[in-house]
């Protein structure tokens, strides 16, 4: 039986190279480091979303229950899970997960079934899963899928179009989804891993190490390299600000005109500070020091759940069909973290299919 340290030494461990398995390692008891999902159990382990049993194992096999679903779910969103009424009849609030239940039913996560039942203890489907992380999530729209065992008419067609189309959702080889099959704690592990950390989908994982370097040429002050990023036909948006990227627009360069930002000696509108409403008037390289890279922004090896929520909301209200990596500074002790910033980069895929930098959007708190 494996420790309560022992555990977490091995998530971590694990959890430092995605691309080189560890075949050697052991999660739990019956989850060897050449499972199919132990990078996603170890990552939803460290951070806290899942557990084992006493006995050291995961159970890997077992299908997930409705009650512990909404749970997992809600440790990944941080909800309210203080033991209370749930509304539903089958689930007192001495239940185990009913603070978890309420908070999800409250954010309509969840529905309940006829006379007000929630059937904590039935077991959870694919559809099931899919259309529960698209309702807790943020995906944008998407082509339909083109699964045959799936139809317009099926209730969770939309979410496993979208949750499929990001990466999150996979069918089988004879192009079915199997809407029906319980779905196993290992697999739920993998749909909600994916689904809050993006970098377990290898198509993301490119994206973020191109972040990276987007990052590494912004620190050289390099905009002809960034450039190289950007497309000929949207150019590049800078936001000082979330919430002032939607209400001004930000100020947009041409990829021609990249190159030159940080010798442009023109002022340049940038948009409004958040809490007074003053103009910001500066030159790109004042704009550079004061707001897009005035905080210490490191690489990143993960997506890593973002700390400001609503950043993200005001961002895909204005870029609905965009990816975003957030690169963020905590802030310091001496302000309790009130001097939090951030910079992030908004994809698009254009219409070949290519990553495109569309936008670069800070954010910080409003004074």
């Amino acid at each position: 039986m494996k420790t309560v340290m022992s555990l977490i030494a091995a998530a971590i461990l694990m959890i430092s190279s995605f691309s080189s398995p560890a075949k050697a390692i052991v999660l739990f008891d019956d989850v060897p480091g050449d499972h199919p999902f132990a990078y996603e159990i170890a990552f939803l382990h460290e951070e806290g979303i899942i557990n084992g049993y006493p006995d050291g194992t995961f159970r890997p096999n077992d299908p997930v229950k409705r009650s512990h679903a909404v749970a997992m779910i809600g440790r990944a969103l941080n909800l309210d899970d203080t033991p209370r009424n749930t509304g539903f009849r089958d689930v007192s609030a001495s239940h185990e997960f009913s603070g978890y239940i309420a908070s999800a039913a409250e954010e309509e996560i969840i529905f309940g079934y006829p006379n007000n039942y929630f059937r904590p203890d039935w077991t959870v489907t694919r559809a099931q899963t899919v259309a529960m992380l698209d309702r807790a999530l943020y995906f944008p729209d998407a082509p339909d899928n083109k699964f045959r065992d799936m139809s317009e008419s099926h209730y969770a067609f939309d979410a496993v179009s979208r949750l499929a189309y990001q990466g999150v959702a996979r069918g089988y080889p004879d192009n079915t989804f199997r809407p029906d099959i319980e779905v196993t704690r290992a697999q739920f592990a993998a749909f909600l891993a994916r689904a809050i950390e993006p970098s377990f989908i290898p198509e993301k994982q490119d994206l973020l190490m191109t972040a990276n370097d987007i990052l590494a040429e912004l620190q050289a002050e390099d905009f002809d390299d960034v450039a190289a990023y950007v497309s000929s036909a949207k150019g590049l948006t800078f936001c000082p600000y979330a919430g002032g990227c939607i209400d001004s627009g930000g100020v947009t360069f041409t990829k021609a005109q990249l190159p030159g930002f940080m010798n442009d000696p023109n002022d340049y509108l940038w948009g409004y500070e958040d809490g007074s409403g003053f103009e910001i008037n500066l030159t790109p390289a004042e704009y550079y020091d004061e707001y897009l890279m005035e905080a210490d922004y490191n690489a990143k090896e993960r997506y890593g759940r973002s700390e400001q929520p609503m950043t993200h909301e005001l961002i895909h209200r204005k870029y609905p069909n965009a990816t975003v990596v957030e690169f963020y500074y905590p802030g310091t002790d001496q302000y309790d973290g009130m001097d939090w910033q951030s910079l992030n980069m908004v994809f698009e895929k254009n219409s070949n299919g290519d990553w495109v930098l569309i936008a670069i959007v800070n954010d910080r708190w409003t004074i």
